[in-house]
């Protein structure tokens, strides 16, 4: 993702009154990072942060040390996993692994991050 995709996601996100209809629902921010090793550029890791507020929801592409849940793995594996799923609709294997309490955040912020994903979804060509 590049940083015009991120603001591009943020800014339908920021609009949508759907995704401040279930932010407003969340009694604290909850953040979840992705920490991508062998990415794109010379190989550096990548990350994708995702926040889920009561005030909304935003994406960035630092680290997050205050994250509540980190995703950890190889780039290349977990976009080919991405597009896999997106593609057929069926998960797959993406090989990462999870430091934090995943069925916890997602219990919280499963409404919100369904929302946000159907709202600010743009279409992605995937890396070969």
């Amino acid at each position: 993702m590049s940083q015009e995709h991120i603001e591009a996601m943020n800014d339908l996100l920021a609009r949508s009154k759907e995704v401040a209809a279930a932010a407003a629902e969340l009694p604290r921010e909850y953040v979840l990072v992705y920490e991508l090793t062998d990415g794109p550029v010379d190989g550096a890791t990548v990350h994708w942060q995702l926040r889920f507020s009561p005030g909304g929801t935003t994406f960035a592409l630092t680290p997050a040390p205050d994250a509540d849940v980190v995703l950890r793995g190889d780039w290349r594996a977990a976009l080919t996993a991405m597009e896999h799923s997106r593609r057929t609709g069926q998960p797959a294997d993406d090989g990462l692994t999870t430091d934090g309490d995943i069925e916890s955040l997602m219990a919280a912020i499963g409404k919100q991050f369904a929302i946000a994903r159907k709202v600010a979804t743009l279409e992605t060509t995937f890396p070969d």
